[in-house]
């Protein structure tokens, strides 16, 4: 048995049994992070991919992360929690900058664009005045994020850089506002 293993007792903290099981590189750490840990995590990592199987697979990721790079883990510069959550959302991140991730966000971009062209029609039967008509019964904040979502080709994160709003913002505004859309078009 590894030195530090014949220390553990049912009394010893949860955080501080994964941390030795983690340094020992025993198996039960990654069955004791997910049964104590994985609601947390998984909620840290869907604030970042905003998909809930995306967010499972980063989990698993993640999850692989930590038990590779187990020997990473210093308690003098933090909680072991602390370092749980960074992986998570360092696996997070990384995902949102993979190029399989980029190309879903488009895909239901263009649901969303295919949406607008039914409601508009072609652009031979598009009448100008109503669609100023249908914008201008949007909020300000709507029209403007309609517009530049739709008219001008911006993507769902360049709109949030280049108005710095939360990204999450962005999408709940364009939604509400093809809901709207869509209601009055009804």
């Amino acid at each position: 048995m590894p030195t530090q293993l014949k220390y553990l007792t049912s009394e010893t903290p949860i955080e501080e049994r994964i941390a030795m099981l983690l340094a020992d590189r025993d198996r039960t750490a990654v069955r004791l992070i997910y049964q104590n840990y994985s609601p947390i995590l998984l909620n840290v990592i869907l604030r970042i991919v905003k998909y809930e199987d995306v967010a499972k697979d980063v989990l698993q990721d993640a999850l692989l992360k930590i038990w590779r790079n187990s020997t990473n883990f210093d308690a003098s510069k933090g909680s072991l929690f602390t370092w749980l959550v960074r992986v998570c959302r360092n696996a997070a991140i990384d995902k949102t900058r993979s190029k399989d991730f980029k190309q879903r966000q488009k895909s239901e971009q263009s649901v969303d664009l295919v949406f607008v062209s039914e409601t508009f029609g072609n652009e031979s039967e598009v009448n100008d005045q109503s669609v100023r008509e249908l914008m201008f019964q949007l909020p300000e904040k709507q029209r403007t994020l309609i517009s530049m979502s739709f008219f001008e080709g911006y993507s769902h994160p360049e709109i949030s850089e280049r108005l710095s709003i939360p990204l999450g913002t962005v999408k709940t505004r364009i939604r509400m506002a093809l809901q709207h859309l869509r209601s009055v078009v009804e």
